[in-house]
């Protein structure tokens, strides 16, 4: 007994430690707060909507991938049936308005001047088939790619297609940079504004961020970019996502990927469709300002399932049910802006309902005061599983799991970060049941097409009414005490 209770002396004065270690100052040297010049037929921002000519447009985006060879932007091999302007205007047909096109696989070297000129073109044919562009780039981190950045944006500037460029891909999964600081990110993201400000004034810029525990680097919250763009995909976890995108990061946002696979055999397509529009309804009315889909076809040599069967095309070419959704969004008021407060799903605190531990705490600022909204990772001891939560109002936080945790890492927007590596006094003899299930072994439909409600009826698994099914309240409990942010 004596022995457990040293140990948590010892872990808690470890949190205490971490926790309030050094100040952080993020002194932005050449932040640019103007906002992109308005301009006849350009998109802007206005009143944290996006707009074209004083009319509020909603990009309803598609992503395709592409790739420049021989002096052209070619589809990616595995599209079939024809080449890019063929393939925009089938996507204008579906009832998309923009394309996401994915330009971030290159090489340095070639013929730059080249490159230029058939983005331009592509840009040009995006435009003749009435749609509009994100053009996501390699991000301009070294010499070499801020240079041809600063090209391509002086080349480009004069096209209203191009809305915007996103300067980098989910930095969580792709930053090379190990652990970088927040203030690191902040002023890396300061630099590429006054870039974008400076070669391409009329044009927007973002950072396509994945989930969020992106809060631990780079903080969307701090980023300063014109809007947030967030990617989410797995059922269980989309919609608590967009609820603490759309909570604590207090910028204007949109869904830039999601999606679900469907084969048409082990997940039907029925299942996308109602993924679709339960994700865009959602999204809506959580004040997303656009919503974007993975991806324009299927990938048939993807790495996971997710990546094979996610397009509105099959591998044959041939168009799937949900390709038919976004014409029919023009005319249904899914989703809806709302003043009253709109309650998290409910499974927020407990995405995928595990059962087994629940480690218990508080997070605080440096005056005691409780910080809502901040994101708890933790892993099991041979980091094979993870998983996350969220505090509440009062800053507690209860983060569930099968597995035994050992290490933790605390963030929440504006905030610094403690990471923590440790063994918790965890009872002896706990049953762990299903102790090795991470969020990519459970089926994209959840456990089936809805979750067994304790009465043996079904229910929606993300209806309010079903969060006793995710209170895992049988849970052994393990307090961890107080965890301190500094404000940053």
């Amino acid at each position: 007994m004596r022995s457990s209770a040293i140990k948590i002396v010892l872990f808690l004065t470890a949190i205490l430690l971490v926790g309030c270690k050094g100040k952080q100052d993020c002194v932005c040297l050449v932040c640019d707060e103007t906002p992109a010049l308005a301009a006849s037929g350009y998109v802007s921002l206005e009143n944290g909507h996006f707009s074209i000519d004083g009319e509020t447009w909603f990009p309803m985006m598609l992503n395709y991938k592409a790739f420049i060879k021989d002096g052209r932007v070619v589809p990616a091999p595995w599209y079939t049936g024809g080449d890019i302007r063929e393939h925009f205007d089938t996507i204008a047909s579906w009832g998309f308005n923009t394309v996401r096109v994915c330009l971030d696989v290159m090489e340095p070297g070639g013929d730059t001047a080249a490159m230029y000129r058939a983005t331009r073109r592509m840009v040009q044919q995006a435009d003749s088939a009435g749609l509009h562009v994100m053009l996501l780039i390699k991000a301009p981190i070294d010499d070499y790619w801020e240079h041809y950045t600063i090209g391509l944006m002086h080349r480009l500037a004069d096209q209203p297609a191009l809305w915007a460029y996103d300067l980098m891909n989910e930095p969580l999964y792709f930053d090379t940079v190990q652990n970088r600081e927040k203030c690191d990110a902040y002023n890396l993201v300061c630099h590429w504004r006054q870039l974008v400000r400076t070669h391409a004034p009329h044009q927007l810029f973002t950072v396509a961020t994945a989930e969020p525990i992106e809060v631990f680097e780079w903080d969307p919250a701090m980023l300063p970019v014109d809007f947030l763009e967030m990617h989410t995909y797995h059922p269980l976890r989309a919609q608590a996502e967009m609820w603490w995108y759309s909570h604590y990061t207090g910028r204007p946002w949109m869904v830039g990927e999601t999606g679900l696979p469907a084969d048409g055999d082990s997940v039907p397509y029925t299942a996308q469709v109602g993924f679709m529009c339960e994700t865009y309804s959602y999204a809506k009315s959580h004040g997303a300002i656009g919503y974007g889909w993975w991806e324009f076809q299927d990938y048939p040599d993807g790495v996971n399932f997710e990546a094979q069967y996610t397009g509105l095309r099959d591998h044959n070419g041939q168009r799937k049910p949900a390709a038919d959704l976004p014409n029919i969004f023009k005319y249904l008021c899914l989703g809806h802006e709302t003043s009253e407060e709109l309650l998290p799903p409910a499974n927020y605190y407990n995405m995928l309902a595990y059962n087994n531990v629940a480690v218990t705490g508080r997070v605080v600022d440096s005056s005691g005061h409780p910080i809502e909204g901040a994101v708890i990772r933790g892993w099991n001891a041979d980091w094979s599983v993870g998983m996350n939560t969220f505090s509440d109002s009062s800053g507690h936080f209860r983060l569930v799991s099968n597995d035994t945790c050992s290490h933790f890492e605390v963030s929440a927007p504006h905030y610094s970060k403690v990471k923590l590596d440790s063994i918790l006094p965890y009872p002896t003899g706990i049953p762990l049941p299903d102790r090795h299930r991470e969020y990519q072994q459970i089926p994209l439909l959840g456990w089936g097409a809805s979750i067994p409600t304790p009465n043996g009826g079904k229910q929606n698994m993300l209806l309010p009414g079903n969060a006793k099914l995710f209170e895992a309240s049988s849970a052994v409990e393990v307090p961890i005490g107080d965890i301190i942010l500094k404000k940053i």
